[in-house]
């Protein structure tokens, strides 16, 4: 799988994991306004980008038996699946949230579009069967 970076995907990543995060907050340590807050940590984000690099970034995700990599462009993160602790889905986008155990970036996004050689289907069901930790299921948000 491999596409172009933008911050649409980042903004994505960043709300899928802070409202996953909000749904095992209670009381007074919910967040009142996700998508304010995460468009403020994307831009964030964005912007440290942009210094890296300005020319346009590919993403490439490979998917192994045990793991899988993202290669962001000369950045490489491995992630198990053993790490990943739920699944979740917009219109454009699958985010996958690592547990708080792991030290750097928690999470990453996968744009649905960019799935070649296998279904979208295929991915999720495979996904599903690695990351146990996400109870089998995929939040829609």
């Amino acid at each position: 799988m491999e596409y172009s970076e933008s911050f649409k995907i980042v903004n994505e990543m960043y709300t899928a994991l802070y409202k996953y995060r909000n749904s095992k907050a209670w009381g007074p340590f919910k967040i009142q306004d996700i998508k304010t807050r995460a468009y403020e940590g994307a831009k964030k984000r964005w912007a440290e980008l942009k210094k890296i690099s300005r020319k346009e970034r590919l993403v490439k995700v490979s998917f192994y038996e045990d793991s899988f990599t993202c290669v962001t462009g000369d950045v490489t993160q491995e992630f198990s699946y053993g790490e990943i602790e739920c699944i979740c889905e917009t219109d454009t986008t699958l985010a996958l949230v690592a547990d708080k155990k792991r030290k750097k970036e928690g999470f990453i996004a996968l744009k649905k579009g960019s799935v070649k050689g296998k279904s979208l289907a295929d991915l999720k069901e495979f996904l599903l069967k690695k990351c146990t930790k996400a109870g089998g299921s995929i939040r829609h948000l």
